[in-house]
């Protein structure tokens, strides 16, 4: 059986395109994914996870299965063993990786590694440091862009911050003296 992974992302074309060249290929049934949440993540996973010998999946791009590099390995490497096709259909031809042969060594190199490393935080954002979320240069650039006129919200968005947060940091944290400033004194 032929499926198809459609999404909406800013990293894919529309995704009406997407379906039509997944569909111009040949393709029995068409999973799309209207809103990214992570049950709709974990429904897709657990269904390519399932997959069986002959079945193939089609893609407009590897981003359209939204995951880590670790995460798209480890698929890639269950998709070998399984016996499933995958097949790549934005470029310039569709690229297909099929299981016949040996799987490639770096694909099972960076599967391992991700099967043995330590479990990170569900989240895909960088964690910040609680206590200095901002550098002084940071903190310093934030100050001026509120005495300038921008929003919380704005400058919240550009340091990937909540607004209240940003608020506090701008009247709380004192700035350090620079080490230009230490030289003068």
């Amino acid at each position: 059986m032929r499926y198809g992974v459609v999404r909406v992302s800013p990293d894919l074309p529309e995704p009406n395109l997407q379906r039509r060249l997944i569909e111009a290929v040949g393709c029995d049934v068409v999973l799309e994914e209207r809103q990214a949440t992570s049950a709709s993540q974990r429904i897709l996973f657990q269904l390519l996870y399932g997959l069986r010998s002959g079945d193939e999946v089609l893609v407009h791009a590897l981003s359209a299965f939204d995951a880590t590099t670790g995460e798209l390995a480890r698929l890639l490497r269950h998709f070998f063993e399984a016996g499933v096709t995958l097949r790549v259909t934005g470029g310039s031809r569709v690229e297909s990786l099929a299981p016949d042969g040996p799987i490639p060594r770096a694909l099972v190199m960076l599967a391992d590694h991700e099967t043995r490393k330590p479990l990170r935080e569900a989240s895909r954002r960088r964690a910040r440091v609680k206590d200095t979320p901002l550098t002084q240069h940071q903190l310093k650039f934030a100050r001026d862009m509120h005495r300038r006129g921008h929003s919380m919200r704005a400058i919240g968005l550009l340091f990937q911050l909540a607004p209240n947060e940003v608020a506090e940091l701008i009247r709380t944290q004192p700035l350090r003296p620079s080490y230009d400033a230490e030289a003068e004194a």
